[in-house]
């Protein structure tokens, strides 16, 4: 055990929450926040591989981000709104994006609108009004739809926008899809146009032509917080709050196959599908867990190391590096997946 929790024990660069590993091969990178050093709300990062830049809408700050793995360099969009006081990333500036057809999709707290920004200019042109508080924004591709959850107490939906591009860029409502006990998160499964989120304890998979919810499965989850999916093999990831993850087979009617406890106050999870690695947070108790996937379905401890409070949301990007939010000190971490590849 000593040697599993070692191998992915980093050294964090300004931190002090963070103890140096032994092995100076791993460690965490520390990225600032431009602007973060009294605390950052971060609620959702994303990697988009069409631009190779990690998405980090920086909450009160005003500002999305997007990094380059390799460089850490970043380019920043503004006109959201911002504020001088540090809270929880879904309640000030914005705190979920997306890209897609040449724009970046973000919903902003402050004006309670989805916006669209052209990435060439870094200019917001169009925007539409939201029917309630956002938390997801995803881009769906194969309907040139923006959607969005929102879970106020009076409405609990996926607003569905329609985007189009070209001279005059545009935003206009389609539908909502109602999501009674939900939406808890949503994740996109562009190759089987199926988008997949929870609803308490069921886990709900909604055909992306028709916007119809059309399977349901136990996620076995207390609390159900983030999801991912491996398109190829078929696998529905579940970040359960209690501190578990859930793998659910999509080609056997969403049984379950596997679960392994993890760190507590789990929230979202991401999928690395050339390495068969799941990653997920442990917000509580402040650590990272990298698991493997077998082609069964089955999860294995890979290596559980430290994190921060709060560092409930994660990602993983093409180079195989790891992206953990560190709200408290207004940074990122950036670790290397150096685990072999689960075959």
């Amino acid at each position: 055990m000593r040697t599993i929790i070692l191998a992915l024990l980093f050294a964090v660069v300004g931190t002090p929450a963070f103890a140096q590993s032994e092995d100076s091969s791993f460690k965490a990178t520390a990225v600032a926040i431009p602007g973060g050093k009294d605390g950052v709300g971060l609620d959702d990062i994303h990697f988009s591989p069409s631009l190779h830049k990690v998405l980090l809408p920086a909450g009160r700050t005003g500002k999305l981000y997007m990094i380059d793995p390799s460089s850490l360099a970043m380019t920043s969009v503004e006109g959201f709104s911002s504020s001088t006081e540090n809270k929880k990333g879904q309640k000030v500036g914005i705190s979920s994006a997306d890209e897609g057809e040449g724009f970046l999709f973000a919903a902003d707290h402050g004006t309670h609108k989805l916006d669209a920004v052209d990435i060439k200019t870094g200019r917001i042109e169009a925007s539409v009004p939201l029917a309630g508080d956002a938390d997801y924004v995803r881009y769906v591709e194969a309907n040139h739809e923006v959607w969005v959850t929102e879970m106020n107490e009076a409405k609990r939906q996926i607003e569905v926008f329609a985007f189009t591009a070209g001279d005059k860029p545009g935003l206009s409502h389609v539908l909502d899809i109602p999501v009674a006990e939900g939406p808890e998160s949503l994740t996109i499964d562009h190759a089987h146009k199926r988008a997949y989120t929870n609803l308490g304890g069921q886990a709900a998979a909604i055909d992306v032509p028709t916007h119809a919810v059309i399977s349901q499965w136990p996620n076995g989850c207390e609390k159900p917080r983030g999801t991912a999916v491996d398109e190829q093999r078929g696998f529905l990831f579940v970040g359960c709050g209690e501190g578990q993850a859930v793998v659910l087979d999509l080609n056997q009617n969403g049984k379950e196959t596997g679960r392994l406890v993890t760190g507590a106050g789990a929230d979202l999870v991401d999928y690395n599908p050339g390495l068969s690695h799941l990653y997920i947070t442990g917000s509580k108790s402040a650590t990272l867990s990298v698991l493997g996937v077998s082609p069964q379905g089955k999860l294995s401890l890979l290596g559980t190391g430290p994190a921060a409070e709060r560092s409930h949301c994660v990602a993983g990007d093409d180079q195989n590096n790891i992206w953990v939010c560190d709200p408290n000190h207004g940074q990122l971490l950036r670790y290397k997946d150096t685990f072999p590849a689960v075959k």
